[in-house]
């Protein structure tokens, strides 16, 4: 495939194969949310299991079986909610929850203009990630996203309120645009449920937000790359500011999602594009 037909679309496929499409020096912004690591040593046992759609579906749907479970441990309904939900996150993320091979962020430096990169990363993967790129000498920030309604913790843990985002650029090479507001290192907002609703997503990540940050890291026309692209918000961003995007999603199911999310159609079928922007002031306002 030529990659001037890969600009403006998202291919259906492995990033780890797809990507070998891209020339080097050729993409001026990554933005990419891979599957998080939640214990340590992963990179030495990688392992996701994709497509993982289904496995979602299969979830989401049976929120009732499980609330009904509870009932019958002789919890009260409102506490059965809380544990039903609880276990429905667990289990939306056990099957993407295996963290990808950090040797494909070679591969990503290669295809940047100049690096200039942001990864959305569990704690565990924090460390290796700033590592690599600061053997590189890159600048680098760890940015933060707060939730005000995470889902209750198990016992003898913190609760999953926020989310970190790795940012790293070259040395004297990329700028930092932005104002007072939109170069703060951290968000504050509730859990967009409902954009989880409209695009199917177990880790759908604010549209706000990253429009925020191709704002602030590159200029109109540039082209941005998200070759973990799920329900596609990255490349809703992108063509929302003026900029070209390269997409990348092996599932078939998220890939459809997502093209059709940029045409402004919801995973049901329904036209998203007034909800979308209620949902982008909603988070805009907290």
């Amino acid at each position: 495939m030529k990659f001037e037909d890969m600009i403006n679309t998202i291919q259906l496929g492995d990033c780890y194969e797809l990507i070998k499409n891209i020339p080097d020096n050729s993409i001026d912004l990554i933005i990419i949310d891979p599957p998080y690591e939640y214990t340590t040593g992963g990179q030495n046992n990688w392992v996701c299991e994709r497509p993982y759609h289904d496995q979602y579906m299969k979830v989401a749907t049976n929120r009732n079986e499980i609330i009904k479970k509870y009932l019958d441990k002789g919890f009260d309904y409102k506490k059965a909610n809380v544990w039903a939900d609880k276990e429905i996150s667990r289990l939306d993320i056990s099957h993407i929850s295996s963290g990808f091979n950090l040797e494909l962020l070679d591969e990503l430096d290669k295809k940047m203009k100049h690096i200039y990169i942001y990864i959305w990363c569990s704690k565990w993967q924090v460390e290796p990630l700033l590592k690599h790129y600061m053997d590189k000498d890159c600048n680098f920030d760890i940015l933060t996203w707060h939730k005000t309604n995470p889902t209750p913790t198990m016992n003898n843990t913190y609760a999953n309120d926020t989310e970190y985002l790795i940012m790293a650029r070259e040395k004297g090479t990329t700028k930092l645009y932005g104002d007072y507001d939109s170069k703060r290192k951290y968000w504050v907002t509730s859990t967009n449920t409902k954009d989880k609703d409209l695009f199917k997503h177990p880790t759908i990540k604010p549209l706000s937000i990253i429009k925020t940050l191709i704002e602030n890291s590159s200029d109109e026309n540039d082209i941005v790359l998200d070759c973990f692209c799920g329900s596609g918000t990255t490349c809703v961003a992108a063509k929302e500011t003026g900029r070209r995007f390269i997409g990348m999603e092996i599932d078939p199911e998220y890939h459809k999602i997502a093209v059709n999310r940029l045409n402004g159609i919801t995973a049901d079928g329904q036209l998203s594009l007034f909800t979308n922007i209620e949902q982008l002031e909603v988070n805009d306002g907290n």
